[in-house]
């Protein structure tokens, strides 16, 4: 935890903003993200544009608990909601590592008109590599926009042995980060992946008039039953709910 910090005034922020500025960059970082005033610690990701000015940041909304990534012994479910940030390059938001496995939290950004949607993640490949190439294009897909999938390289070996409680032996490294990273279209194509072993950059031009061109095509918003999904919904969270089966 001696690394948490503040979100708008901490050292990441201080770096980030000062290269956005030299470059006219708009720069997502993730961050582990310390509120004094509640005392909470949590994964977030800031948002700097190209003045080096601090647009906001995001709350990770899904916290895992699986394998080795039970991360509720320290992260709280973020309280930011889905927030699409409005740069001089396009509608951007993100959606951090585990919420791509919800389709929902996919949705709510583009709802709320997000262009492009990155997801940056640290993965392992034994937990969800057979998923990786499929999330953030369907969410692409499904969504009308740019998505970004972002994956680590590597691995973490830690002093102590550990157990995820699952039977295995301990162990004192996590499986292997296997990057991977690509962007998705909207028209479903996607480019290439990067390296699984090493670190890489990729340099993607988009036409994010794509966006609009694909939601009219296909009309999903149009044609979705968003009143619908919504009365489910509502009846699903209720304790007396009962499912729709017929016998």
């Amino acid at each position: 935890m001696e690394f948490a910090e503040s979100a708008q005034h901490g050292e990441s922020f201080q770096l980030i903003s000062e290269l956005a500025k030299r470059h006219r960059m708009v720069i997502v970082s993730p961050i582990l993200e310390r509120d004094d005033k509640r005392s909470t610690i949590w994964n977030t990701a800031v948002v700097v544009d190209q003045t080096g000015r601090y647009m906001g940041k995001h709350r990770k909304n899904h916290i895992p608990r699986v394998g080795d990534f039970n991360e509720s012994t320290y992260y709280m479910e973020g309280d930011t909601g889905h927030p699409v940030f409005d740069t001089i390059y396009g509608k951007i938001a993100v959606n951090i590592c585990y919420g791509r496995h919800h389709p929902l939290n996919w949705m709510m950004f583009g709802l709320n008109g997000a262009e492009v949607v990155f997801n940056p993640s640290a993965t392992v490949g034994k937990l969800s590599e057979p998923l990786w190439g499929i999330e953030a294009r369907n969410a692409a897909i499904a969504n009308h926009y740019f998505s970004v999938g972002i994956n680590r390289v590597g691995t973490e070996e830690f002093p102590n042995q550990f157990t995820s409680g699952d039977g295995a032996p301990a162990k004192t490294k996590f499986g292997h980060f296997y990057g991977s990273s690509y962007i998705a279209a909207p028209d479903g194509y996607r480019t290439p992946g990067l390296s699984r072993v090493d670190d890489g950059l990729l340099i993607t031009e988009v036409d994010l008039n794509m966006c609009q061109q694909v939601r009219d095509k296909w009309l999903f918003n149009q044609t979705a039953r968003f009143d619908m999904y919504a009365e489910s919904l509502e009846e699903y969270i209720d304790e007396e709910f009962e499912p729709q089966i017929i016998r």
